[in-house]
């Protein structure tokens, strides 16, 4: 990446870090945004379904993950094994012991290893492009392109609140496009 491209990265990321933590995050707490999903048969008919526990400002994901949970669809969340690049998800349920990872975040301990047909992303921004900004590490975007290398079929969703609509992520040839983007107020479809 160039350096120019990298620190407009860094700059779109401290801004919309900023920006996030602002939002009122009570504006999802009645608001069964997730539940539209279940109108669309590619949601329904895949069983296997990745998420991730909400760190600092990021949109809650604990109903979701319930209601996941609830269409007895196999929940499963990202760990970072041997400081791998590529995120592994491992099967969870609620109240299943949890280990700090890298990075703080919340782990499953001793599951079972799934390859995800559906696969929820934060977001700290996203465009209606597809394009979605993270925290940095490109965890995420690895992953992805890992299964589409190896021919995985999966659906990708960035889970993320409206005010962080961009009209531009800044991005590079590593950073993949989403299929979708869900807020409270709309699911985009992208791909």
């Amino acid at each position: 990446m160039s350096q120019d491209l990298d620190l407009l990265k860094k700059i779109q990321r401290k801004e919309q870090s900023k920006k996030r933590s602002l939002i009122d995050n009570s504006i999802i707490s009645n608001n069964a945004f997730y539940k539209k999903l279940s109108k669309y048969d590619w949601f329904n008919n895949n069983k296997i379904v990745a998420s991730f526990l909400s760190i600092k400002s990021e949109i809650s994901t604990n109903a979701l993950n319930q209601y996941l949970l609830s269409l007895e669809k196999i929940l499963c969340l990202p760990i970072i094994e041997n400081n791998e690049e590529i995120l592994i998800f491992k099967r969870y349920c609620i109240g299943d012991e949890l280990k700090k990872g890298k990075f703080g975040v919340s782990e499953p301990v001793n599951s079972q290893t799934y390859l995800p047909d559906i696969i929820f992303v934060p977001c700290l921004a996203f465009d209606e492009n597809g394009y979605r900004l993270g925290y940095g590490g490109g965890y995420y975007d690895k992953s992805i392109a890992n299964f589409y290398s190896i021919k995985h079929k999966f659906i990708s969703i960035g889970l993320a609140y409206e005010e962080q609509k961009v009209n531009n992520v800044v991005h590079d040839h590593l950073d993949q496009k989403l299929n979708y983007i869900l807020t409270e107020k709309q699911l985009y479809n992208i791909l």
